[in-house]
């Protein structure tokens, strides 16, 4: 798969059915976007586009904490089979684009559309102004087919990035699961922190929070940890680890039954089942015993 961030590298020569929304998440929403196109490219080539930043880093007052940084998002395009995605470099000026303008110069003239995939609730130009009725207009006037595909329902509610941001921030880590239709990830590269979890017995593969991603609420989870290609059962805390006197956000996982040097090294922590909250303990002892409790409940967890 390719991936094209940059406006001089968009132009298309190829033909191409494109699918079109922010995809925050790659949620089940987002995958029926990309089977549907699947089922209609013929010889065409697939294109996820998107936006970066989030339009709303660049609009609104109130930026939209995303739940997918780009790094994750792209492992999880290439594994749905997608050609080339498209982070269209979003600015004011694309932001200022009348819905024609939009349509003929990205869609038409970058990206070669021959094919248009969008959910019911699509909207594109100044201030959103055009929808899916205006786009058909356009699209029957340029001999483009377009596909309109339904909002997927789960418990009679439309799934969203919005709502899963919403069962995230509440640790509800089953429902994100569900929505997301692969275990949630947290992805980066593993720093050297203190040590002082190798001094208690407990060492940690540790991996600094992002700007402007919303990570679940802070607390120990039921993990696995993917490192050199392989699986393992794991624990994982996000916080500031207080007791400790932690002042910065960082992702700490106890990798069972492993003791190899990973530091550098690039991971991804698939959370299973949030298990309690961040606690400040009086002593290391009693830190060191609520570990031992935790990880025997996630070792019960994967054994059931």
């Amino acid at each position: 798969m390719k991936y094209l961030s940059h406006t001089k590298k968009v132009l298309q020569s190829q033909q191409s059915v494109i699918v079109i929304g922010n995809f925050d998440g790659v949620h089940i929403g987002h995958q029926k976007l990309f089977e549907v196109a699947k089922q209609i490219k013929e010889r065409l080539q697939i294109i996820a586009l998107s936006f970066y930043p989030h339009p709303s880093w660049i609009l609104s007052n109130a930026p939209k904490e995303i739940i997918t940084p780009t790094t994750t998002k792209i492992t999880l395009m290439q594994n749905l089979g997608i050609d080339i995605f498209v982070d269209y470099p979003f600015n004011l000026d694309i932001a200022n684009m009348s819905a024609q303008e939009f349509f003929d110069e990205i869609l038409v003239k970058n990206l070669g559309a021959k094919k248009i995939v969008v959910g019911t609730d699509y909207h594109f130009g100044k201030k959103r102004q055009a929808n899916v009725d205006d786009l058909q207009k356009l699209c029957d006037s340029n001999d483009i087919e377009l596909h309109v595909v339904k909002k997927v329902l789960v418990d009679d509610r439309e799934v969203s990035s919005t709502s899963i941001r919403e069962f995230l921030s509440k640790g509800n880590i089953e429902k994100v699961n569900e929505l997301l239709g692969y275990n949630y990830i947290i992805s980066g590269k593993v720093v050297k922190g203190r040590q002082i979890g190798r001094q208690i017995g407990f060492p940690t593969a540790n991996v600094f929070a992002k700007e402007g991603v919303i990570y679940p609420p802070n607390g120990v989870y039921a993990t696995k940890i993917k490192v050199y290609n392989e699986e393992f059962l794991a624990i994982t805390n996000i916080g500031y680890n207080p007791t400790l006197k932690g002042e910065i956000k960082t992702i700490e996982t106890n990798i069972f039954e492993f003791n190899r040097d990973i530091y550098d090294e690039e991971v991804d922590i698939f959370f299973y089942k949030y298990i309690r909250s961040e606690k400040k303990f009086e002593n290391i002892q009693k830190l060191t015993a609520q570990i031992l409790s935790d990880t025997q409940k996630v070792k019960n967890l994967f054994t059931l």
